[in-house]
């Protein structure tokens, strides 16, 4: 069964809410990045 990472965030966390929140507002930030990253790289390579 796979976890989510909420639920791995908070298993390695121990339960620190405030952390808990900061790593999710990194991850989120980060999926965020990633995504622009995918599109611009997308558009780039199909302009070829």
């Amino acid at each position: 069964m796979k976890n989510s990472v909420k639920n791995q965030l908070a298993r390695t966390f121990g339960g620190n809410m405030e952390l808990n929140k900061k790593a999710l507002q990194m991850k989120n930030s980060w999926d965020e990045v990633s995504g622009l990253l995918g599109k611009s790289l997308k558009k780039k390579g199909s302009s070829k």
